[in-house]
């Protein structure tokens, strides 16, 4: 009887580890699509955690729990090295920022010179024609006069005889 029971145990024992081999295979896979942000199941998005997994892997997850601790502790590790990567990915993002923040400020200063060099352009141009209408309103002015002297009709004047001496 005992060799009965031998190949009927073995072939169970097989099983068995086929099993949790193809179980641990779908819970790899579902762990990369979760992280990939590809998954087939559950939501795209959706926070990568246990019960994530195991719903994405088709399987139950208490079976995860109790015998798949190196999946668990692989979800563990992602998700302590992701707020890593982030804070990684944004500082990054803020030294890009700071170096545009910097190019801004530097050409705000350059059009700031440029605005002042321009009002003071602008100023003397205006001191000019206010100078050169004044010139034009005094020679409209004497332009007027003479005209008025050259209209003006002027009385014949009788010449006199200068007397013979």
């Amino acid at each position: 009887m005992k060799g009965v029971e031998d190949p009927s145990l073995q072939a169970l024992a097989a099983h068995s580890r086929r099993s949790l081999h193809d179980t641990r295979h779908k819970l790899e896979l579902a762990v990369r699509r979760l992280v990939h942000g590809n998954p087939r199941v559950v939501k795209k998005g959706a926070k990568l955690s246990a019960s994530t997994v195991a719903a994405e892997a088709g399987v139950d997850r208490a079976t995860l729990y109790r015998f798949h601790e190196p999946i668990l502790t692989e979800i563990r590790r992602i998700n302590d090295s992701a707020p890593k990567a982030m804070l990684k990915e944004r500082r990054a993002q803020l030294a890009g920022t700071q170096a545009k923040l910097r190019d801004y400020r530097k050409l705000i200063e350059e059009a700031q010179g440029e605005v002042g060099m321009l009002a003071r352009i602008n100023y003397r141009l205006e001191a000019r024609i206010d100078e050169l209408e004044m010139l034009l309103k005094v020679r409209d002015e004497r332009v007027t006069a003479l005209q008025r002297q050259i209209n003006t009709p002027v009385a014949p004047t009788r010449l006199r005889s200068a007397p013979n001496r």
